[in-house]
């Protein structure tokens, strides 16, 4: 994984390694075509159950609308004990869930703005890592609602490959998050290969230190919500 740094000219290099021209279009800073080559860790291990859950950004605009497509045109493993496992956070707080290659992955769909939780068990089919494509809708807004009990109201972002937030407290910021109280907004990571979770609040200084990184997306919390917004980018 790369991560994006405090540095501006950090992520704007990181950026535009990611851009590539699309058919028709320019590569700009409202309109631009990404290519990423996304790492994945492969299989869990026993004791540990996040490692090897790959929390994945897909650009607004992309070729996959439902989960069967995503496995597809990513070419991941397929079948009932070898297919990738594909997890998504609904807005009423259930986690849908599909193999590739079952007819499940072709009925659930998957919202723009909204990541992807990739898991492949090892073997010979697994894929180390997948090609995503797609653009930017500078226009579209990301609403997250008002967390209550349990996962309802959490929000599965999909960061924007070029996104100008380097860090968790530049998302809080852009997203006009709480950072009072029990109202306070909180933003978690996952790191697949660790199996760690990092879950900084935002007003707090681990905020500030904990970075973003591309082609990941990350979970919000708002009890303060809801919030809406568009997010920032190069």
């Amino acid at each position: 994984m790369m991560k994006l740094r405090s540095s501006r000219l950090t992520v704007a290099v990181l950026a535009a390694a990611a851009v590539i021209l699309i058919a028709g279009g320019v590569a700009t800073a409202s309109n631009m075509g990404f290519k990423l080559n996304k790492m994945l860790k492969v299989g869990g291990v026993v004791g540990s159950p996040q490692i090897g859950k790959n929390w994945t950004s897909l650009p607004f605009n992309n070729p996959y609308p439902t989960i069967a497509a995503l496995c597809s045109q990513t070419g991941l493993p397929i079948g009932s004990l070898t297919g990738a496992k594909m997890t998504l956070l609904s807005v009423n707080g259930l986690f849908p869930v599909a193999i590739c290659g079952e007819a499940t992955a072709g009925t659930i769909a998957i919202p723009a703005g909204k990541g992807v939780q990739i898991e492949e068990p090892t073997s010979a089919s697994a894929l180390s890592s997948i090609i995503i494509v797609g653009s930017h809708n500078p226009t579209m807004s990301i609403t997250i609602l008002k967390a209550s009990s349990g996962q309802q109201g959490k929000y599965w972002f999909s960061v924007p490959y070029h996104t100008t937030a380097t860090t968790v407290r530049d998302l809080c910021i852009q997203a006009g998050l709480s950072t009072v109280g029990i109202t306070a907004a909180s933003i978690t990571r996952l790191n697949a290969t660790t199996g760690l979770f990092s879950a900084p609040v935002c007003g707090t200084g681990t905020a500030s230190t904990t970075p973003l990184v591309l082609g990941e997306f990350v979970e919000i919390r708002a009890p303060g919500g809801p919030n809406t917004f568009i997010p920032a980018h190069f």
